[in-house]
This record gives structure tokens, C-alpha cells and sequence, in this order.
């Protein structure tokens, strides 16, 4: 099958992006043809179809544009006809017997998807946040609590006003900060697709990679019968697995305000005497090195950005991974990737956490905002080597048997869209 990809970045920039290469690249090994679509956003990775990339504009706080440049980005948010135009000039070129969205939102828009729907072509679009019912994406409001009661889809898109729920960084490079003016622009955003529904009625399956977010979504109004469950996967012939613990604890990933290192922070206070690596980047790296500096935390380690087998190694060393989030996290990448090498889980119990952890066999839970709970299972994990091996061993064997790519490609093929 012939199949176009759609997605706002095409690069590896984080967890969304990974499973795009990696879907990508295992449909291509069973014999698709992936065809990519997206902006020309300067790190973008260019393709042979970079011609029909639509045109990308920042719209936040830290890009310097000129008002005239804002006024088209921010009209492209609602409805980028210049990405639907060009998306149809792609269909007709490439006949595709399938569209497969990705991260759409704010730069390409749902026009995409209306003008595969004009020309007959099944959609499908993989959910990897809540970007298609929530302004701010992460269920989240601007005081940082989580948004239990789902407002803006359930209440209305005025309570992205009401909560100052999406953020926006100011032109000094900083944090993200609650933003009314961004509010505005991101409750409006989704008013308009929900009211006239452009996702639901323009995607023919959605794809949620854990059941929470399923649920989630069939809660703001998707039907049931056009959403479908489908767990990430990962490849573990590509890891070679470490099970002998470490002596240091990891967190890996993006550096950023939902990822919940503050809190990690603060329990490695009460823990002087074990070690704490921290591989990543992102917009609270300053503010985190600060903390680390305010609390004389010198068993704290930043590692900066690692890739590749450096990455795998540092992995393969630890003693646990540590999976802290605060937000509604769906499926993190790099939960399998600790299973692949053999290392155990320490993960917060929100979102889609707890569905890829067995407690006390890959990995242990607790709850996300405790920090006398994340403490206490911190000290046990350090404490129990002999644990920690037998739960790498029994991770490993998860990925190989429930997270494999065989399965998930199984899985996918059943979507009667991909038929």
C-alpha cells in the first residue's frame, strides 16, 4: 500500500516523532511505500517531496516574525489552506491508498484531512496527546493541576480563558508561562473544530497507544467505533540488554515542566547517598540546574542531550529508569526502551503509565504527586539488586513477547482502513 504520512516536524524531536520513523521504517521493511508530508521547518529532515511541504511559521513568543507574518500563521491554526492545497496537489501526484496523520495541529490544521476525505481517501490519525480536544494539549491548566474534568470539550473552550491553560515563551528564550492572548487563540482554535467537528468528521480511525487516552477521547466526544487502542512497540533485536544493576538511577527523555523532575529532585534531597543521571534537553533545563544547585545536590547529574549507543549505554548501566510524569502521559518511548535493555521501571501511576508496567515484575508504581511514595520505592529498588535483575529479565522478555514489531504490525493490519 501506498501511504502519505503527515506531520508537522520530520524529525527525531521527541516521543511523537520517534514512533513516526519507526512506523515508518516497518511498513517500509514489509513493503509500503511512505510517503512523508509536512512543513519546512528548518530542522526537517529533507525528502524527496519537500516541493509539497507546506510552509512553517512560528507563531510563539521566542520566534521573531514580523505582525503580518503572525496575522497568516495565526489564520493557518484554524485553516491552512496554503497545507490543504498543497496536501491535494501531493494526493493527486501520488495516488495514496491511505492517509496516516500524525501531529497536525496549530501548522497543518485538519485541512489536510478534508481534502483527502474530497477525494476518497481514508484517514487515519495516531493520538499521541490530547491536542484535538485540549488547547494546551496535555489535559493540563495553567496552574499546572491536571484537568480532571475534561472543561473544554464537556463545558466549553472558554475555560482555556477562564484557567490560562496554554502557554507561551517570551522572547528572552525562557520557560513557558501561562498566556491569555494564546489562550485566546487555542481555545478558538479547537471551538471551531469541535463545533463543526473537522476531526471527527475527517478521520475515518483514530489511533490511541494507550486505553486511557481511548477512554479520554470517547469521554470529549469521539465514538467509540472510530477509535482503536494500539500499544507502541520497539524492536529488540536492536538492544543488547545489560541485566547486572547499576549504581545510579536515570531519567531520560525531554526537560520540561509535565515531565515531573522537580518533584525527582527533591526525593534525591533525601537521598545523598545514591545517584541520579539526567540525559535530555528542553525549555527547564535552566530552571532544574538551578534546583539542583539551591538543594546542593551533588548526586544529581546533568548529562545533556545523548543519542544512539552512547545513550544505550548509559541505559544499560543504571540500576532503574524512572518515569516521574505529572500529566497524563500516554506511552512513553522511553519505558520500552529501558525494557529492551533490561532495566526496570519506576513509574508514576497516571495516564497510560500503569498499562505498560506489571508491579513488582517489570517495575514498581507510585502515586504521581507522592513524593514519600516515589522515596520509598526509590530505596527499595537501591536496596534490592537481586530484584532489579530479576525484573530487567522479566522486562526484556516483555518487550520481546507483547511489544514486538511482528505484533504491532499484526495489530495495525486489522484497522480495516490499512486493508
Amino acid at each position: 500500500m501506498k501511504i502519505i504520512t503527515a506531520s508537522k516536524f520530520y524529525y527525531h524531536r521527541a516521543g511523537l516523532e520517534s514512533y513516526l520513523f519507526k512506523i515508518t521504517e516497518l511498513l517500509q521493511n514489509k513493503g509500503h511505500e511512505i510517503i512523508p508530508f509536512s512543513t519546512n521547518y528548518r530542522e526537517n529532515y529533507k525528502t524527496g517531496y519537500d516541493e509539497y511541504f507546506a510552509e512553517y511559521t512560528g507563531i510563539g513568543g521566542e520566534d521573531k516574525i514580523s505582525v503580518k507574518q503572525k496575522l497568516k500563521a495565526l489564520a493557518r491554526i484554524f485553516y491552512n489552506y496554503e497545507a490543504g492545497n498543497k496536501f491535494s496537489k501531493l494526493l493527486e501526484k501520488t495516488n495514496p491508498g491511505l492517509v496516516w496523520g500524525f501531529g497536525v495541529h496549530r501548522h497543518l490544521s485538519p485541512a489536510i484531512f478534508m481534502e483527502a476525505k474530497k477525494q476518497g481517501i481514508p484517514v487515519i490519525h495516531r493520538l499521541s496527546d490530547y491536542a484535538v480536544i485540549c488547547p494546551d494539549s496535555r489535559l493540563t491548566k495553567g496552574d499546572n493541576s491536571n484537568c480532571d474534568e475534561l472543561l473544554c470539550p464537556l463545558k466549553g473552550y472558554h475555560n482555556a480563558l477562564v484557567h490560562k491553560c496554554v502557554r507561551q515563551a517570551g522572547p528572552s528564550g525562557g520557560g513557558k508561562t501561562p498566556s491569555l492572548a494564546a489562550s485566546i487563540v487555542g481555545g478558538a482554535e479547537l471551538w471551531l473544530h469541535h463545533r463543526f467537528k473537522f476531526y471527527i468528521n475527517n478521520v475515518d480511525r483514530f489511533i490511541a497507544p494507550s486505553n486511557f487516552l481511548k477512554n479520554t477521547m470517547i469521554k470529549a466526544g469521539i465514538p467509540e467505533t472510530k477509535i482503536t487502542h494500539l500499544p507502541v512497540f520497539i524492536d529488540p533485536s536492536q538492544y543488547e540488554p545489560e541485566y547486572e544493576p547499576g549504581e545510579y538511577l536515570l531519567y531520560f527523555g525531554r526537560l520540561s515542566r509535565e515531565k515531573g523532575l522537580p518533584l525527582l529532585l527533591s526525593v534525591m534531597e533525601q537521598f545523598k547517598g545514591y545517584k541520579l543521571l539526567i540525559a535530555g534537553d528542553g525549555p527547564q533545563k535552566e530552571y532544574l540546574e538551578s534546583l539542583k544547585a539551591g538543594k546542593g545536590l551533588d548526586n544529581v547529574g546533568f548529562l545533556g542531550k545523548k543519542f544512539g549507543d552512547g545513550l544505550k549505554n548509559i541505559v544499560k548501566n543504571s540500576r532503574a529508569v524512572i518515569v516521574p510524569s505529572t500529566w497524563y502521559e500516554n506511552s512513553p518511548n522511553v519505558l520500552l526502551e529501558a525494557y529492551a535493555l533490561g532495566k526496570p521501571v519506576i513509574g508514576a501511576n497516571i495516564g497510560g503509565i500503569p498499562e505498560y508496567i506489571e508491579e513488582n515484575a517489570t517495575g514498581v508504581l507510585y502515586k504521581y504527586d507522592n513524593v514519600n511514595e516515589l522515596s520509598e520505592k526509590i530505596d527499595y529498588l537501591m536496596r534490592n539488586p537481586a530484584l532489579c535483575r530479576e525484573m530487567g529479565k522479566n522486562a526484556r522478555n516483555t518487550a520481546e513477547t507483547v511489544f514486538n514489531p511482528q505484533k504491532h504490525y499484526d495489530s495495525l493490519m486489522n484497522i480495516p482502513e490499512m486493508l
